[in-house]
């Protein structure tokens, strides 16, 4: 398998994954539930009920295994609460002083660590990487002026990009309608279910303060927005470094220019080691992911989910080649197929962030872009271009407001236009971030943020989808900033940078 190329390695894993997932998947009516005297695994019941001082307080049916368990974790006080469990055969089971009630993992759920481990040492090399590249970088480049037109140039084409998938999402879910085809049914078990979840990400508050958002790119403490992973501060931090680097002395520039250089090439070989675990580690996660999550809730909310995968591959397969014609001469096939590593690595860990490190190996090593263009776009694309989550927010209003009955007029479509542009901006770079800033736009136009529930279920599938094109439009950004300063050099062939992993 060794003689394989890496990137079908990735793909055979992934592959692999979803298929062990579905072999090993987690039983969706099995429940472990421990006591204080005995734990047992229930199979097949037919009512759980929850009783305390001779009071039902709740009873699930069959098909209420996650109900069950998120209704015992919300039950605060667990003193002399009884769990009564009737099973077809018409048997009952009682459970004194429960301590838990858990689904029973599969073989698929516990090998997730191994993938676990591998999204951490990607996310370990990130912050160091984009640290000396960065200063490396802005040290490089000539003066001022020339560092804010490569930003200008970077922050335009992110907006051009953001604003073009926003309105793919609107189309499509205003066309498609998905939220007009789910049940009434359908929504009731899905708030029920999920309301909790809903909840705990409502409770956390948060707002879009544009000023607030300005002023927090300035790091009162560098040391802890690197301790923190705050991308946006540290490249802030980084290319303020960089620029006044070279206005000291030359002989103590260079020393200084010489072990952020060391560092950034140790770290890209050692994201080149890493990557070596790669397909087991992508196998594992997937395992891990279709086993627990399986694709039962896909059912559910089948026209939403095809809805906002619909609008994704437009996004990567129709605009992105387009943006790629207009701006620069690569062939399109030519740079998806540098992109293999980059999309196995996106989709499987869910986080740009982690992505990082991969992209900008393969942006140097492939694609010919400079380090000092890319080390400046890709770090600054990172934090600040999420046109996957953007499109999916725009989606997930709209099919939100469909379920409420909500007629979204010209004016509140185009608020989500600009708040979710917005909330893309400040949206960090990890799993999960994008429903958080989905209560941000569905504040905007009135919508319950309540509806997040209805979606949770998939978001977890969904996110290693938006991730894709996240990452390719930080790729792309980078082939067309470097082509327009006219320093992009030619496509290494395939088979001589898989030579150098």
């Amino acid at each position: 398998m060794h003689r394989l190329p890496l990137h079908t390695r990735i793909i055979i894993g992934l592959i692999l994954g979803a298929v062990f997932g579905v072999i090993f998947g987690i039983n969706p009516h099995k429940l472990e539930i421990s006591a204080k005297t005995q734990s047992e695994a229930i199979e097949n019941w037919s009512e759980v009920s929850f009783i305390k001082k001779d009071t039902v307080l709740k009873s699930f049916g069959h098909n209420d295994q996650l109900g069950i368990i998120k209704y015992f974790k919300s039950t605060k006080d667990k003193k002399d609460l009884i769990l009564k469990v009737k099973l077809s055969d018409g048997t009952e089971k009682i459970f004194e002083n429960t301590v838990s009630v858990e689904k029973v993992k599969t073989i698929g759920v516990l090998l997730r660590p191994v993938g676990d481990i591998f999204v951490r040492l990607l996310n370990m090399i990130a912050v160091p990487l984009v640290l000396a590249s960065l200063i490396v970088g802005a040290a490089s480049l000539t003066d001022l002026k020339h560092i804010a037109k490569i930003g200008g140039k970077t922050l335009g084409f992110y907006a051009l990009t953001a604003v073009v998938a926003i309105t793919i999402g609107l189309a499509c879910a205003n066309i498609i309608q998905p939220g007009n085809m789910i049940s009434p049914d359908a929504k009731e078990r899905l708030m029920e279910t999920y309301q909790e979840d809903a909840q705990a990400k409502i409770e956390q508050n948060v707002d879009l303060d544009l000023v607030s958002f300005l002023v927090n790119i300035v790091p009162k403490n560098p040391f802890k927005a690197i301790a923190d992973g705050d991308f946006l501060q540290i490249v802030f931090f980084a290319i303020l470094t960089g620029v006044f680097l070279v206005q000291i002395s030359k002989e103590k520039a260079q020393h200084v220019i010489n072990f952020f250089a060391g560092l950034s090439e140790t770290m890209i070989v050692l994201v080149e080691k890493i990557m070596i675990v790669a397909p087991y580690a992508v196998f594992t996660l997937i395992a891990a992911t279709v086993a627990e999550f399986g694709f039962g809730i896909l059912q559910t909310l089948i026209w939403y989910s095809l809805t906002v995968v619909l609008g994704l591959s437009i996004l990567t397969f129709v605009e992105y080649p387009a943006l790629l014609k207009i701006f620069t001469k690569i062939s399109v096939i030519d740079f998806f197929r540098a992109q293999k590593q980059v999309l196995a690595v996106a989709f499987s860990t869910s986080s740009s962030a982690a992505t990082l490190p991969v992209t900008m190996d393969v942006c140097e090593k492939r694609l010919g872009v400079p380090n000092k263009i890319a080390s400046f776009v890709l770090p600054l694309g990172t934090t600040v271009n999420m046109d996957g989550t953007a499109l999916y927010q725009a989606v997930a209003a709209v099919f939100i407001a469909q379920v409420y009955g909500f007629d979204l007029t010209l004016t509140q479509q185009l608020t989500i236009v600009l708040t979710a542009a917005l909330a893309a901006i400040g949206t960090a770079p990890v799993p999960g971030i994008g429903l958080i800033m989905l209560i941000i736009v569905l504040k905007s136009i009135g919508v319950p943020e309540e509806g997040i529930a209805l979606i949770i279920g998939v978001d977890r599938i969904l996110d290693m989808c938006r991730t894709v094109p996240n990452v390719i439009a930080d790729s792309l950004a980078c082939v067309v900033i470097a082509n327009s300063e006219g320093e992009l050099g030619e496509i290494k062939p395939e088979a001589e940078y898989e030579g150098a992993m």
